[in-house]
């Protein structure tokens, strides 16, 4: 959990700098599709441990696990802070504790709810008050940032309630295989190749998007859905409890500055899941 933290915490700060380089849509599909390629002799090694008629969860993993989030923060990253961004991701474990109750028949006790109640004013706080989205009017991208963490905490249920028993391997190589196709096809319509290669600081580009690519996207999610198969999908997506703290940390020595709304709401968001963790 802590590798976790430490890697998708600065997840954030790359995203920023690969949007100044890519556009939203370009970024995202350069991560998905780098990802298709270093996930397809993970798939082979695999291939006959996956079971191919769970398609629907599969094609869950690979949109809500991946694809709609990385683009959601790569749009909402053009003018939120990766510090802001790192925050509001500690959502996912009360929505993965709202979809899992209303969904996948997750029991849910008091602590929990009112864990969801403090969590959700942490998080408006940091969208109505931070001087970065409110004031500059911009609390529409961080709004995104929140839809972000609603997809992954679909994706978590699914992953813990449907595909149990598959191999996380499996799990993650599998999904992108089905998706493949559509994300290659996604870069070619972005112009993502003619930029890569024309752009001056192309190259500089899919290096950051590399590392999302192969340890925030591959490496991550094989172990993070360890974690979900040996723990609950609301355990898991508590990885997200550091993320803020990596996301600030890494912010700060990038040059953003850290104010005590930020500092305030993120404190309201951990006090939420401490509570709904109970």
């Amino acid at each position: 959990m802590a590798l976790l933290g430490l890697v998708w915490g600065a997840s954030f700060l790359f995203i920023k700098r690969s949007v100044g380089i890519f556009t939203p849509l370009q970024m995202a599909m350069w991560r998905m599709v780098l990802a298709t390629i270093i996930y397809l002799p993970v798939a082979v090694t695999y291939w006959s441990g996956i079971d191919w008629s769970r398609w629907r969860p599969l094609l869950i993993v690979a949109f809500c696990g991946s694809a709609l989030p990385n683009f959601f923060f790569a749009i909402a990253q053009q003018h939120v802070n990766s510090s802001l961004a790192g925050a509001l991701n500690a959502l996912t474990p009360l929505f993965t504790l709202i979809i899992g109750a209303s969904f996948f028949r997750m029991k849910v006790s008091w602590s929990r709810f009112w864990g969801i109640v403090v969590g959700l004013s942490g998080a408006m706080a940091l969208i109505l008050f931070n001087s970065s989205t409110a004031v500059s009017g911009s609390a529409f991208f961080a709004f995104l940032c929140v839809l972000a963490t609603v997809c992954y905490a679909i994706n978590a249920n699914a992953v813990g309630y449907y595909l149990q028993d598959q191999h996380p391997a499996a799990i993650s190589s599998a999904a992108f295989m089905i998706t493949g196709g559509f994300f290659i096809a996604g870069l070619v319509y972005s112009g993502g190749l003619t930029a890569a290669w024309q752009h001056p600081q192309g190259l500089e580009g899919l290096g950051y998007v590399f590392y999302l690519s192969a340890l925030g996207t591959v490496g991550g999610s094989i172990l993070y859905f360890w974690l979900l198969q040996r723990n609950s999908p609301l355990f898991a997506t508590s990885v997200t409890y550091l993320l803020p703290v990596t996301a600030m940390l890494l912010g700060v020595m990038d040059g953003e500055t850290i104010t005590l709304i930020d500092i305030a709401g993120t404190l309201v968001i951990l006090a939420g899941l401490y509570l709904a963790r109970k």
